[in-house]
């Protein structure tokens, strides 16, 4: 398994809801994103490979998460991990009404929480709940273990690895002519000197080669959004093995998007079960064509059997020979999308005992 951090030369947009609403926007890629713009960088420098690479990726990515310095952030699992955060009671209070409101702040503190350091996530991968008092919650949602803070410049800053700004545009028609309504603002994510986002892939046998040079290749398209604009662009700023989580357990947290395949065993799976849904949707690359809605489990959802997902068409053959024929459209595949699962063992979440018992 491989851990690749990028660095961006610029800007990143991604709208990661497909919504077309360019101020709807992500603060990290999601797996389908990643995994089908890497398969369009793999064809066009391997067209012997296509269109094999749409319908089979020959590799298996996790969604692409935010570093800082050597700090890597995980999504927060999906059921709570805090422990006892319904009987806070803290310290140097002068009155129960003070109390009360610290008590209030910090479970809403705790709720805005979004990325887990690897050391926190692995506690929580161990079966262990976290006690807020043993972790710094810092701004953007990030909890570090406090240990971690003091070793970490950037984030020890204060100042958050990433900003999210808005740049205001028109919109205008064919013609060039703005429309009645053309305001809308454009969100655009800047990452600090020393951040960037990282994710892990799994290639098949022989084929680790490839898929650097598709990464490569990807880095100087440009991921996301105007890419046409100087947007998205990256380097690979390290390439290293990942070391496997130290934990174990018969349940499994996704570290990607996943859309169960029906031959799976869905009420095995989900026989102890904490999830998110999302809904995902957008444009079929070089065409006008939206693809269709679908519903995925999000990244830090977890199962009681291992989550093996699967890679869903947009389109039929049939639609496919009649929209090249009518709209002359340069499309030869199905346009899929990749909705396997990323997952990593994990201890049974003490909490899915307690609901049950």
């Amino acid at each position: 398994m491989k851990l690749f951090r990028l660095k961006f030369r610029s800007a990143l947009h991604v709208d990661s809801r497909g919504s077309g609403e360019p101020e709807s926007a992500e603060e990290f890629v999601r797996s389908d994103t990643l995994s089908a713009a890497l398969a369009l960088a793999w064809a066009a420098l391997f067209p012997e490979d296509a269109p094999g690479v749409f319908s089979d990726p020959p590799f298996k990515v996790s969604s692409a998460f935010p570093y800082a310095g050597s700090t890597l952030l995980f999504p927060a699992p999906a059921w709570n991990i805090w422990r006892q955060t319904d009987r806070l009671q803290p310290q140097g209070s002068k009155n129960a009404h003070e109390a009360g409101a610290q008590s209030l702040q910090i479970r809403k503190d705790l709720k805005k929480v979004r990325w887990l350091s690897r050391p926190v996530f692995e506690q929580v991968l161990q079966g262990g709940r976290i006690d807020w008092e043993e972790v710094e919650l810092l701004s953007g949602g990030i909890a570090v273990s406090s240990k971690e803070l003091h070793g970490t410049e950037l984030l020890g800053s204060g100042a958050l690895p990433w900003v999210l700004s808005e740049r205001q545009r028109v919109s205008v028609d064919r013609l060039g002519v703005p429309g009645g309504e053309g305001l809308f603002f454009f969100a655009l994510q800047f990452f600090a000197p020393d951040a960037g986002l990282f994710f892990l892939a799994d290639a098949a046998k022989g084929q680790d080669a490839r898929l650097r040079a598709a990464l490569d290749f990807l880095g100087d398209q440009g991921l996301g959004a105007d890419r046409s604009s100087g947007l998205g662009s990256f380097e690979v700023r390290s390439e290293e093995e990942f070391e496997p989580f130290a934990a174990t357990g018969k349940g499994w947290v996704t570290l990607s998007l996943y859309n169960p395949d029906p031959k799976e065993d869905l009420q095995g799976l989900t026989a102890k079960t904490a999830y998110g849904l999302t809904t995902r949707a957008g444009w079929i690359h070089q065409s006008t064509l939206g693809r269709p809605p679908i519903r995925a489990f999000t990244e830090g959802s977890y199962f009681s059997l291992r989550p093996e997902g699967r890679i869903v068409p947009m389109l039929d053959q049939t639609l496919i020979t009649e929209l090249r024929q009518s709209l002359n459209l340069r499309i030869g595949h199905s346009a899929p999308r990749d909705f396997r699962a990323f997952a990593v063992p994990c201890s049974e979440p003490p909490e899915l005992m307690e609901v049950e018992s």
